[in-house]
């Protein structure tokens, strides 16, 4: 495979504004992120998946990358529909992002816009996944006190912890 083949990462080199060292950095898109609670909010619907920076399979959120200028929002219902099979008329919002999070800006463009959304009712039926060509994943509603003991995965736990101070916030 030859570099220019590359679907979704690109490399991009610029000169230090000051120094004019050359900086090497990935130009990739943007993406989204999102936990996803029951209608109690104790348990979350994570994926796992194998991730090949990580060599291995991992538990996250269901997340993916913003295509074609999309909007981070029909983003989200895209994916979420994607990968949980549940629609946008399933669930509510209990945080939106106001400004995307840049996720290592030494190395990547990449900024990720991150929500927290909640199931309206207990027994909304998931719809059948449509998982893009080639992804494998497997679903799995998990308690979301036990998660962050089986990730390391960045967007994953940073959600976990704004939920916990949203549910702080709000005794």
């Amino acid at each position: 495979m030859d570099i220019k083949d590359l679907k979704f990462l690109k490399i991009s080199i610029k000169k230090h504004p000051v120094s004019e060292i050359q900086l090497e950095y990935l130009n990739k898109q943007n993406a989204i992120a999102a936990l996803f609670l029951d209608c109690q909010g104790k348990n979350g619907l994570f994926v796992k998946q194998y991730r090949p920076g990580s060599n291995k399979e991992i538990i996250e959120v269901p997340a993916g990358i913003i295509e074609n200028n999309e909007d981070p929002i029909e983003t989200l219902y895209r994916e979420i529909r994607e990968e949980t099979g549940y629609l946008k008329e399933d669930y509510e919002f209990l945080y939106k992002s106001t400004y995307p999070l840049i996720l290592s800006p030494g190395c990547s463009t990449e900024a990720l816009y991150t929500y927290i959304i909640q199931l309206k009712a207990d027994g909304i039926t998931p719809q059948e996944l449509k998982l893009d060509e080639g992804e494998v994943l497997e679903n799995k509603w998990l308690d979301i006190k036990d998660v962050q003991n089986m990730t390391t995965d960045f967007k994953t736990i940073f959600l976990l912890n704004l939920y916990n101070l949203y549910k702080n916030n709000l005794n």
